[in-house]
Order: structure tokens, then sequence, then C-alpha cells
């Protein structure tokens, strides 16, 4: 189980949207379904082993954000 956080894209303020999920196939479910003005931020999935909960993020880089492709000239080759 967990949830999939969306940042909404048409307003200039920082809006989270939090969308649930209870199972790996839902999660794709969420994430895959197009919605428009709002881009995937990170995942966030629960886990209760032994009584004890546990948490694993995943965030994401909007492609607007990041660096364009080919501009990786931070890491040499060798």
């Amino acid at each position: 189980m967990g949830q999939a956080v969306f940042i909404r894209t048409d307003t200039p303020e920082l809006i989270e949207v939090s969308v649930p999920f209870m199972s790996l196939e839902e999660m794709v479910q969420v994430c895959v379904r197009p919605r428009p003005d709002m881009v995937l931020d990170r995942l966030i999935v629960y886990s209760m082993p032994e009584g004890v909960p546990v948490a694993l993020t995943l965030g994401f880089v909007a492609a607007t954000t990041g660096q364009r492709p080919g501009a990786t000239d931070a890491v040499p080759d060798h």
C-alpha cells in the first residue's frame, strides 16, 4: 500500500495531490493514467513487517527542471 504524490502545474502555488493505492497493479495504474495539469513528484510505499512501520519514498525530477539530454559533462569518461 502507498500513495503517489502529484504536483499541480496549473497554479503558481505548490499544491500536492495524493492518490492512494493498495497493490502493485493499482500503483502502476495510478502512475500511468494521464493527469492533465499534474506531474508525478514521488511515490511512497508502506509496509508493516512484524508490526514495524517502514516506508520507501521514490522521488522524481520533472524533465523541465532537470538537465537537457547530452548536457552531462560533469562526469568525465574514463
